[in-house]
């Protein structure tokens, strides 16, 4: 192997993706054509950029697309528990109803003894599971709309908007 071969094959030497677009479509001639090094650079870079931004765009719908198979996976997984909540919870809103009646029962008896705090105990029980059992239905079905995915589709379109908002400011 000749030292041109060794060069060609190094992997120190940065050689355009295959050897007709850098040989012919990137102009490496163009002082043959007359062209100006200028506008062959410009056109060379924007290239460039052109496959960058295809390679992100190819990275980034892959990400989405993993992200979403992994939010719908925990969604589907979620989906039995906010069942089974919500089951619990049925029972839970019968006993704070009970409790309600029997405190309110209990009251107009309590007017002459302490027993009616003992009640009202019993009740603010119910009614603090009920709120605990509330706050984890909707943590359960906040997890069921794919926030990061959302999330992650808004940023990239607001990045791709501020990438040509900017890219159209700098040629002006």
């Amino acid at each position: 192997m000749n030292s041109h071969d060794h060069k060609k094959n190094s992997p120190d030497v940065k050689n355009p993706r295959g050897s007709f677009l850098g040989d012919k479509l990137l102009g490496e001639s163009t002082t043959e054509n007359n062209a100006s090094p200028l506008s062959s650079a410009s056109w060379e870079a924007d290239v460039e950029q052109t496959l960058q931004l295809g390679e992100q765009l190819v990275g980034f719908i892959g990400g989405v697309v993993d992200l979403a198979r992994v939010e719908a996976l925990l969604a589907i997984r979620t989906f039995p528990k906010l069942i089974m909540l919500w089951l619990l919870m049925m029972p839970v809103m019968l006993l704070t109803w009970c409790a309600f009646s029997v405190l309110m029962a209990w009251a107009v008896f309590a007017a002459s003894g302490q027993i009616g705090l003992g009640m009202l105990t019993f009740f603010l029980q119910q009614v603090l599971l009920l709120l605990v059992c509330r706050w984890l239905f909707v943590k359960y079905r906040t997890r069921m709309t794919l926030p990061c995915t959302r999330l992650q589709i808004d940023n990239f379109v607001r990045s791709m908007q501020d990438g040509f908002n900017s890219r159209d400011k700098t040629k002006e």
